[in-house]
């Protein structure tokens, strides 16, 4: 494959593109069942492990790490998910291999696939009113369910909370943390309801305010180190030792291939080559080629800023000198010292974001970016 750089770690991102219904909020390419033909499943389960065999072929060491995401992969059953992953880790296993699954759909058969280390489900609220609001097939009696199943499994798993959901109150979004870290979970994601264009939610309700925003972002942060989460990236808390490999590869803006109808791909280093698969089912399983796009350096620049700087470890400025060749407080220390100090972390070794600077993290970044 042009680009990818076989001297580097590599991590594989497989799209499962199916679910049962389509929740109101989602912007991701999948395909509910009511637009579901009888062979789409099989051929799409073909056409992936093809691509995976013709990636392993190249790239023949294990995977850093694998994540197979959707949609809903718990819609495929444990056969074709287990076939998929023979393919995914025909030279070894990865360091993580982990994959999402509704809470619904959660099953012992679904836990008992060996290759899978984590699981990441999808609970997003423990409230019904706000479930249904968000459009969700499970109830508060379904994530309970599947919450007490993963901690006694024994499987490290992580939880998505979906808050600022309009009607929601901030005591509802602190008691979904509390119940779900009571569980056990030992990663949470925790991010505000985004109202993407064309989404049948964006057209029919408005976003809370900024302010309230805020007010539920800070209360789940404070909620959320108080029981032992530490603020790793934006979105992102875990216990010690159980943050998601697989994520850190986005943020570091390190090498991963997408597999599956929409995926996205990012490979090479001081010049990225940004790769996505074809956007619809039919045109994935028909063997078409997607789109490629090799980024200039100053592109590959600015996506590593944009990355990096969603991380609490913020930019390894050695890292960012034999990457991009440039001495990174020669080049940002200007623009740097125009931000407000409560910001930002800067030493001789690396470049941060306080969660001050997370709450303005846009405006920092068109800061930097500006003088690229």
């Amino acid at each position: 494959m042009e680009g990818l750089d076989c001297t580097r770690p590599l991590s594989l991102y497989i799209h499962v593109p199916f679910c049962h219904t389509k929740c109101g909020y989602c912007a991701f390419y999948s395909v509910p069942e009511h637009l579901r033909c009888d062979d789409d499943v099989g051929r799409y389960t073909e056409r992936t492990i093809a691509s995976i065999e013709r990636l392993t072929a190249e790239y023949d060491k294990p995977f850093h790490t694998v994540f197979i995401g959707g949609g809903n992969p718990g819609t495929i059953g444990r056969e074709r998910l287990e076939s998929i992953l023979r393919a995914a880790l025909a030279h070894g296993r990865p360091e993580e291999c982990t994959s999402e699954i509704n809470p619904e759909d959660l099953s012992e058969s679904f836990l008992s696939i060996d290759a899978i280390d984590r699981i990441s489900v999808g609970i997003q609220s423990m409230d019904d009113d706000v479930l249904k609001t968000l459009g969700r097939n499970a109830t508060a009696e379904d994530n309970r369910r599947a919450l007490s199943m993963l901690s006694g499994s024994g499987r490290r798993f992580n939880a998505d909370i979906i808050t600022a959901v309009p009607g929601e109150r901030v005591s509802t979004t602190i008691s979904d943390i509390e119940t779900i870290a009571g569980y056990g979970a030992g990663h949470i994601s925790y991010y505000c309801l985004t109202f993407e264009e064309g989404t049948p939610l964006a057209s029919r309700l408005e976003p809370v305010s900024e302010d309230l925003e805020i007010e539920f972002l800070k209360r789940g942060w404070e909620r959320l180190g108080e029981l032992g989460y530490r603020h790793y990236e934006v979105s992102n808390f875990a216990k010690a030792g159980e943050e998601c490999l697989h994520n850190k590869v986005y943020w570091k803006l390190g090498q991963y291939i997408g597999i599956g109808p929409g995926a996205e791909s990012s490979i090479g280093w001081s010049r990225a080559v940004s790769l996505r698969e074809p956007e619809d089912l039919r045109s994935y399983n028909e063997g078409l080629n997607g789109t490629g796009v090799r980024l200039t350096s100053d592109e590959t620049e600015e996506e590593f800023l944009m990355t990096a700087l969603r991380t609490s470890q913020g930019i390894d400025k050695r890292i960012y000198s034999e990457r991009f060749g440039y001495d990174f407080d020669s080049r940002y220390g200007e623009a740097i010292s125009s931000l407000d100090a409560a910001l930002y972390r800067n030493n001789g070794q690396s470049f941060s974001l306080t969660e001050d600077g997370f709450m303005l993290l846009d405006t920092v970044i068109l800061t930097l970016a500006g003088i690229i």
